[in-house]
């Protein structure tokens, strides 16, 4: 796994904002980074308001608990990705979009092994112990996210899944994005999600404050990250710089984001 000489990832800071209109964002970049119009990117975003995110193909429709979503204000989102439920609230999430011109060799498990790594450092700035995972373990048919930890995912020292991420590629391209939960808010997707889970079912998972003992704040774990994947490129060969979205990469996730993102007939397809 070789990330290509002098490649140049382009570093995205966003303070967190809507669901949907996230995805349309990284759908954006995917779609940019496959035609060669923009660098390979880093994106560091969270959510407001809270948001239940679905996986690609995932059935959820008839499992969704209206009158909680409508009380809460929570926002639905199906993911351009695969994987399972994720209930993001207060999290840092990132998203890595390569091409093929920025990996050899370019496939699924290269991609999470070289971003496995990048998260670890920024684990290691925050002062908390990590492990990429070797093995899957839980359920992986289980329809959240956190009580199941696939290959190459990120969890504690003591096997606790610290990171949920997913994944697509295109024949261009790839996207990767995940959540990295503050504080354990996320276990709160049973109230929004019917997902047949027992009380006692918490699964094996943790949060940052959880491992630290102490509150994490979206701008500790933002900074820590950024930092971490900087280090992690650079004894790669590769560099990162801060940029922004190009307005091309606005309009299209604009479009994504009114006829995809922001409607039934994508979100609630399944």
């Amino acid at each position: 796994m070789i990330v290509i000489p002098g490649t140049r990832f382009r570093l995205i800071l966003d303070d967190p904002g809507d669901g949907q209109w996230n995805m349309a964002v990284d759908e954006a970049l995917l779609e940019s980074a496959g035609s060669g119009s923009s660098p390979a990117t880093v994106r560091l975003y969270g959510f407001h308001p809270p948001t239940v995110s679905f996986g690609r193909f995932q059935k959820i429709r008839e499992t969704i608990r209206w009158p909680a979503v409508r009380d809460d204000g929570i926002t639905l989102v199906r993911r351009p990705t695969g994987g399972q439920a994720v209930l993001h609230d207060r999290e840092l999430t990132y998203s890595v979009v390569m091409s093929r011109d920025h990996l050899e060799p370019f496939r699924k498990r290269e991609i999470y092994r070289l971003i496995a790594d990048l998260l670890l450092e920024g684990l290691i700035r925050l002062g908390v112990s990590g492990q990429s995972s070797r093995k899957r373990s839980g359920d992986l048919h289980n329809p959240d996210c956190f009580r199941s930890t696939g290959e190459y995912e990120i969890a504690s020292s003591s096997a606790k899944k610290l990171i949920g991420s997913a994944q697509v590629i295109t024949r261009q391209a790839s996207l990767q994005h995940g959540a990295i939960p503050l504080d354990m808010s996320y276990r709160r997707i049973d109230r929004y999600v019917a997902l047949g889970l027992q009380e006692e079912d918490t699964g094996d998972s943790s949060c940052l404050s959880g491992e630290l003992g102490r509150p994490v704040s979206y701008e500790q774990a933002l900074k820590a990250f950024a930092e971490g994947f900087d280090a992690a490129l650079r004894s790669r060969g590769a560099a990162l710089h801060v940029g922004c979205l190009a307005q091309e990469e606005i309009v299209r996730a604009q479009e994504l984001l009114q006829h995809k993102y922001a409607g039934d007939e994508w979100n609630l397809m399944y």
